[in-house]
């Protein structure tokens, strides 16, 4: 369980405040069903984003991702591959959560897996087909919103077909 000792200075003196988070054993089964949704929620709406703005828009700043074996070991390396994407896409066919796994941590913290298919036509109209695995790391940001603070991708490829 993890605790935080919170100081707070009140006219001169200081006080001090402990401040425990709910680790899963503490939440109630409704509350673990809330932040499946949640964070279910912002997963399709990663998977559904438009543009690299709102793509972007759901990682923390500090977030590190891992695609098919390439780091992105900063958000400007992730801002740069994600933007390149977006600016040869054309038109999302296929977005879609075949199977989705979420443990939830707290209530701050939740590991999502999912399988997915994924298909899109870019600029040139040439249409890719997609299939894969994603796991990530969603927290709960200081303003309530959840973002992606690690995430893993792997595409099937003819060498894996995906058994």
């Amino acid at each position: 369980m993890q605790s935080f000792i919170v100081a707070l200075i009140i006219f001169g003196g200081l006080h001090m405040v402990p401040y425990q988070r709910q680790s899963l054993t503490q939440l109630s089964e409704k509350q673990i069903a809330e932040v499946k949704a949640e964070v279910k929620q912002a997963a399709t709406d990663h998977l559904h984003a438009k543009d690299a703005t709102t793509a972007l828009s759901h990682f923390a700043e500090d977030a590190i991702a891992v695609s098919n074996a390439k780091l992105f070991s900063s958000f400007k390396m992730l801002s740069e591959d994600v933007k390149a994407y977006y600016g040869i896409l054309k038109e999302v066919n296929l977005a879609v959560w075949d199977e989705m796994y979420i443990h939830v941590i707290n209530t701050d913290a939740a590991l999502v897996t999912a399988k997915f298919r994924y298909s899109f036509t870019d600029t040139s109209n040439e249409i890719t087909d997609l299939q894969g695995v994603w796991s990530a790391l969603y927290v709960r940001k200081h303003n309530g919103v959840w973002k992606i603070q690690h995430r893993h991708e792997t595409f099937v490829t003819s060498a894996n077909d995906g058994e």
